[in-house]
């Protein structure tokens, strides 16, 4: 489903993520792992096609990302580590704002807000919730579409083990549906939990790639 082979990636003059290559299958769950700062965020903003000044080949979906089209979105779910839900929107009027953006069929706006136990606070404005919340909220409308990917940056910062759990779960849930999921973290709880294989990012470049129990 990803096919990245020398990446390399600069804000300025100074290489920024350099000589990056990996692959990812469909249905696997790939955990980006770092210290901040390393470049994992980059990498993701590169393969959702947020930064297309790269050199190199990154392949999503079959489509080199600085020849995306529209279609493109049609097929991928993202969830950035800070909420961009409308604030004076409710909850279900975020979802269908945002459902109304893709072409695809919707998954049920009741269905999703009940799978995070939302579905007695969807009427409620989203700047009502907690931060756990919004952080369900922010997930689910990556889901609205049925996307083929999900990429997931830093999906458990800052929230309690018990939102903490419930997202985890659900990040399962979604591999289990087949969907091919890319995580950014610094948690290596989290990545060894979660991920079939992890790269080890450091300073812009990957020291290795391997299965969580492989590494450890």
């Amino acid at each position: 489903m990803i096919e990245v082979n020398k990446l390399c990636f600069s804000y300025t003059n100074k290489p920024f993520v350099e000589n990056v290559s990996f692959h990812v299958g469909r249905g696997e769950i790939f955990g980006f792992l770092g210290p901040s700062g390393a470049g994992k965020s980059t990498i993701q903003k590169v393969l959702t096609g947020l930064n297309t000044r790269y050199k190199g080949s990154v392949k999503v979906a079959g489509t080199e990302i600085r020849e995306r089209t529209n279609r493109f979105y049609e097929r991928i779910g993202v969830d950035f580590e800070f909420s961009t839900c409308y604030e004076k929107f409710t909850a279900r009027e975020n979802l269908k704002y945002f459902g109304s953006l893709y072409d695809r069929p919707l998954r049920s706006t009741e269905e999703l807000l009940k799978m995070v136990g939302l579905e007695n606070d969807g009427d409620k404005k989203v700047s009502d919730y907690s931060k756990g919340m919004r952080s369900r909220l922010n997930f689910i409308k990556a889901l609205v579409h049925n996307p083929d990917i999900l990429f997931l940056d830093e999906p458990t910062s800052g929230l309690d083990p018990a939102n903490a759990r419930v997202l985890k779960d659900m990040i399962l849930e979604q591999k289990r549906m087949g969907k091919t999921i890319i995580l950014t973290t610094h948690n290596m709880h989290d990545a060894e939990e979660l991920c079939d294989r992890v790269a080890f990012i450091v300073d812009g470049t990957i020291k290795t790639i391997g299965s969580p129990h492989d590494l450890r």
